[in-house]
């Protein structure tokens, strides 16, 4: 399902790829459009690279149009109640357009435009009307007080070819039970940027705030430590390790207290370190910001989804592997 608009539906269909990866959207009230660019600067030194500025002040348009012209951060206009504010958004440079309500007349001006568009949705009569204009995201706001996670479970039942744009009340230490509902796009929050920091130009402590946001939402933990060797030396590391643990050694097995063996002895290499993480889409999109190159030959997909791969690079004799996490 689409809608008439070739142009909109492939920025569309861009855009949310682009929200997925990030995960979480600093939604972001500026006064003063001199605070922009050092703003811009202590996201991107968290890796943040996506931000929606809300028109809930004057400078909304001039800070829209300062970002999208000197950044390459991708830049959408949120809290658009009318079809200027559309207008003005999308002049500045916004790349995608957030309201607070469904208003059809800013919806299909957006469409118009071929600008992707993501109207705020509070009841099953908004969701449908977002789907009769072809439209398959939408915001849930104020999610806290309509009921969380809870009450998008309960929307998508009989709704399930759409998705969600979570805010109102997210905040760090609720994100990742959002982010595990697979029916939530990515999630909006102003905790990353507080208006009392920013007042302050405290921009050291947004990023602190920002980074640990985006390591809490990747949640990348030390999974277990393989060891490449042959058939006779790893079943004695095996024994060795259970001895130790107090574990019952099964010779089936290869892992013991979070050591694995693989005693093919056909290796090169030591063996790998492997961590885990929720989504490893999103895991990589940020691990390449921060430097890393995935090994394409070692992606694996399962269900369409990146089960397990391996990074580029040796580490001391090992390489790094990422698995999904599962649900417990």
């Amino acid at each position: 399902m689409g809608t008439a608009n070739e142009i909109f539906d492939r920025n569309y269909n861009n855009i949310i790829k682009r929200l997925e990866l990030a995960g979480i959207t600093p939604l972001i009230k500026i006064d003063d459009v001199k605070d922009a660019l050092p703003l811009m600067g202590a996201l991107t030194a968290a890796n943040v690279n996506v931000v929606e500025i809300t028109f809930r002040t004057s400078a909304a348009r001039d800070v829209i149009k300062m970002i999208s012209s000197k950044t390459n951060l991708l830049v959408g206009a949120g809290t658009v109640i009318s079809i200027e504010q559309v207008n003005d958004a999308v002049g500045a440079g916004a790349k995608y357009i957030v309201t607070p309500a469904f208003n059809p007349k800013v919806v299909d001006r957006c469409i118009e435009l071929g600008v992707p568009v993501f109207p705020g949705c509070s009841s099953a009569t908004d969701i449908e009307q977002a789907y009769e204009k072809g439209l398959r995201v939408v915001k849930f706001f104020p999610s806290e007080l309509l009921g969380g996670v809870k009450m998008l479970r309960a929307l998508s039942g009989p709704y399930p070819f759409m998705r969600f744009i979570p805010t109102g009340g997210i905040r760090a230490d609720n994100l990742n039970e959002y982010l595990s509902f697979n029916k939530v796009l990515c999630c909006g929050g102003t905790y990353i940027v507080p208006e009392e920091l920013l007042k302050q130009k405290r921009y050291q402590e947004i990023t602190r705030i920002a980074r640990e946001s985006v390591n809490k939402m990747l949640d990348i933990k030390l999974d277990h430590v393989a060891i490449n060797t042959d058939y006779a030396t790893g079943t004695n590391l095996l024994k060795t390790f259970s001895k130790l643990s107090g574990e019952v050694y099964v010779e089936s097995e290869d892992k013991v207290c979070g050591i694995e063996v693989v005693r093919d002895g056909k290796h090169d290499n030591l063996g790998h370190i492997a961590f885990s993480s929720p989504n490893l889409e999103r895991c990589v999109y940020y691990l390449e910001m921060r430097g890393f190159v995935v090994d394409p030959s070692t992606v694996v997909k399962e269900n369409g989804k990146i089960a397990k791969l391996h990074l580029s690079g040796d580490n001391a004799g090992f390489t790094i592997q990422l698995i999904r996490k599962q649900d417990p």
